[in-house]
């Protein structure tokens, strides 16, 4: 009869058969076994296929390895040591590795410098001074601020204080 311990037991026969199930696991896998015609003839069906294949396995022949080495060995005598050549950027790092603070501001030295090359410049840091002028209204509850720069040619013209809306095709209050 098939039952959901059979389903569990199934997933573990071949680990109980190789002897590789924990204490709790084997325990379990026994009890069922005990139990279950079915899911017993499983378990033996795979004991015999292991030592079928155990029996049917050739043993594989060590090579041999008496030619091999020699030429090996001759090829490394023959052929001439190539010189080791050192990176274009290790003379520049010798003298720093030995010092880590040395090597830390040098470090930081590159980073600030390439941050601040490409650190975009804003036009108004360098912009041409600004004249700011307050005229006066002539109802005390408005304001009025004129900003011009001479180099750009701009002037800008600010009312405050209105409070008022004006209809755009009207120009009523």
């Amino acid at each position: 009869m098939w039952s959901m311990s059979c389903a569990l037991v199934r997933s573990r026969l071949e680990r109980h058969a190789d002897g590789a199930l924990g204490e709790r696991g084997r325990r379990f896998v026994d009890v069922h076994l005990g139990r279950c015609d079915g899911c017993r003839a499983a378990r033996e069906g795979l004991v015999r296929l292991k030592a079928a294949v155990r029996q049917e396995s050739p043993r594989a022949a060590e090579p041999d390895w008496s030619g091999f080495w020699a030429t090996v060995r001759a090829r490394i005598m023959s052929e001439e040591p190539r010189p080791v050549r050192d990176s274009w950027w290790v003379p520049l790092w010798k003298p720093v590795w030995g010092h880590p603070r040395l090597a830390f501001g040098g470090v930081l030295l590159a980073v600030l410098v390439t941050m601040f090359t490409f650190w975009p410049a804003d036009d108004a840091a360098f912009a041409s001074p600004v004249k700011v002028q307050d005229v006066s209204a002539g109802d005390p509850e408005r304001s009025v601020m004129v900003y011009s720069s001479r180099a750009h040619g701009v002037t800008v013209i600010w009312v405050f204080g209105s409070n008022e809306t004006y209809d755009a095709d009207d120009d009523e209050p």
